[in-house]
């Protein structure tokens, strides 16, 4: 039987760092603990981005689903591979092929030995903190990992640094896990987009623009106000938290030009469904700019003979 894995026990960990913006930092012993302190409170979604792929025939697939009780658990099927990712394969451990569990147990050593109730001096290393990195207007975006078995369920985990308001856009996208910094656990300075011109509102498109900048002196007026506006609302925030107000609150007056970042992890199918949805001329600028950095990262195949 093949198996496949992407990911590692530092997988877990850069993915519940982020929270803190911490996703770049390794401590073997604590990175430990906290994966144990991960299991042992049921916070899961760290878990979402590693992926196990075996090869396995559907009545196996079928059988999975009809032994694991959770209204919860996921499973895909296709090409001739059974999907999942490591907290649906945590609550599925019982009914995994032991073949599987052996690799699981030799790529992510101490997460196997928590699940086990064992220790462990091993712990297992992401080779790098991203792979390739592309630059965008707005931000940037960094390929992590990939799982490529020439399905449509070949898995990728992407790190993506852009303003709230394409965060939120590309949240809608639900076919995926992502783990985002959390201002709540974080004081650092934030970082904010400022476009180079402002854009007009497309008379054909409500919710979209067209490539030609406002009038002058209303464009450069209004990039002056953005500019003062943002700083003076960082120097609120920052008073804020000086005078002891609660980061789950202060966070509160900062605008969606802010910076924010998060780990996606994607099935190739949920993948090309953004580029095709994103690249369109009637998508944000910024986020048809992340998209197409996508088709450079990892390319596009053709969509999928679904209708929705």
């Amino acid at each position: 039987m093949k198996v496949h894995i992407m990911g590692s026990d530092q997988r877990i960990v850069r993915c519940a760092r982020v929270s803190f913006a911490k996703d770049a930092e390794v401590d073997k012993e604590r990175d430990k603990k906290l994966i144990k302190y991960l299991f042992e409170n049921k916070h899961a979604s760290p878990f979402e981005h590693v992926i196990i792929a075996f090869e396995g025939e559907k009545s196996l697939w079928l059988g999975l689903i009809e032994r694991v009780s959770s209204p919860v658990f996921q499973v895909y099927w296709t090409e001739g591979y059974i999907y999942l990712n490591l907290r649906n394969f945590i609550n599925a451990f019982e009914h995994i092929p032991q073949e599987v569990k052996e690799e699981v147990k030799k790529r992510l050593p101490t997460t196997y030995a928590i699940i086990e109730g064992d220790d462990t001096e091993s712990y297992s290393l992401d080779s790098s903190y991203v792979i390739k990195k592309i630059e965008t207007s707005s931000g940037w975006i960094g390929l992590v990992d990939r799982l490529e078995l020439g399905t449509s369920m070949d898995y990728y985990t992407f790190v993506v640094e852009c303003p709230l308001f394409v965060a939120r856009q590309w949240h809608r996208h639900r076919f995926g896990s992502y783990n985002e910094v959390s201002r709540r656990y974080v004081s650092y300075d934030p970082t904010f987009y400022i476009p180079k011109y402002l854009r007009k509102q497309s008379s054909k498109n409500r919710q979209a623009s067209i490539e030609e900048q406002i009038e002058e002196p209303w464009n450069s007026l209004f990039l002056k106000k953005i500019k003062f506006y943002m700083d003076d609302l960082l120097t609120l925030y920052k008073n804020m938290l000086e005078k002891a107000v609660a980061r789950e609150l202060a966070r509160g007056v900062l605008p969606q030009f802010m910076h924010t970042r998060f780990y996606w992890t994607v099935p190739r199918i949920s993948l090309d469904n953004f580029i095709s949805l994103r690249r369109h001329e009637s998508a944000q600028k910024e986020i048809r700019e992340f998209a197409q950095a996508l088709v450079e990262l990892v390319g596009y195949r053709k969509s999928y003979n679904f209708r929705l």
